[in-house]
């Protein structure tokens, strides 16, 4: 590596080569502890969640905008389904976090609650509801119901308030998709019960809604976790931001 004489040391071709590639080997070092101390302290990562359409539509957007800027080595994907689908992704491993209701959940989640939405009936501008200020569920029960599939926590939570108030519909039309039941409603099909949070993803069919009473419903929605499952530093911080950005909208 060196030449040597009484009076100096030089390095050989070799020597130099040497060096070059030490000096690369603790600029790497250096590289790879400071991104593994991003990532410690929750600055650098990637989260995965899984949230309800209502969710991903407009709770979430805002707030990973906000994050972007504030820390950009975060990465968030974001995936639109069902409760029920939104909770299978978690206890798979394949997601962080499931942001859903807290309808229903098994024993082995920790269910964090963030936000709440409360139910509301939706028509057309023309229906005699228009110039109401509020509706009961027995009112609404009497209507034809455009009602959500039976895998949605949407005709999950409406199912159970009808059955404890002992209340059949006349008539219904059913639909998964959010669009598809604004559509039926729009086409004069039924009216509908639906949380606030989806009501402006049916704003594309010029419809209208109150609120419904007697009783008035709720909808919780959070963060679920799998219960013992360690998550990231960088997960912890985007729970922590999420529940600081919700609370002060």
């Amino acid at each position: 590596l060196f030449h040597r004489t009484t009076r100096s040391v030089t390095p050989t071709a070799e020597g130099v080569e040497f060096i070059r590639l030490a000096r690369e080997l603790l600029a790497s070092r250096d590289r790879v502890m400071n991104e593994f101390g991003l990532y410690r302290d929750g600055l650098r990562g990637a989260v995965r969640v899984a949230a309800l359409p209502s969710v991903a539509a407009l709770v979430l957007p805002p707030f990973v905008a906000r994050l972007r800027t504030a820390r950009p080595g975060i990465a968030v994907s974001v995936e639109d389904t069902l409760a029920h689908v939104a909770l299978q992704r978690l206890l798979d491993g394949d997601v962080d976090f499931a942001f859903t209701t807290a309808d229903w959940l098994p024993d082995d989640v920790d269910f964090v609650p963030l936000i709440s939405d409360r139910f509301h009936a939706v028509f057309r501008e023309d229906h005699p509801f228009a110039d109401r200020m509020s509706v009961t569920w027995t009112e609404f029960a009497d209507e034809p119901l455009a009602v959500f599939g039976h895998s949605s926590s949407i005709r999950a939570r409406t199912d159970a308030v009808l059955a404890e108030l002992d209340l059949t519909p006349s008539a219904t039309v059913e639909a998964q998709n959010i669009a598809v039941i604004a559509g039926l409603i729009a086409a004069g099909l039924g009216i509908a019960a639906a949380p606030e949070y989806v009501l402006p993803l049916m704003s594309f069919a010029n419809l209208t809604s109150i609120p419904l009473t007697s009783p008035t419903i709720n909808r919780p929605l959070g963060l679920v976790t799998a219960t013992g499952r360690t998550v990231s530093p960088t997960a912890r911080g985007f729970q922590l931001l999420l529940a600081e950005h919700l609370e002060t909208r």
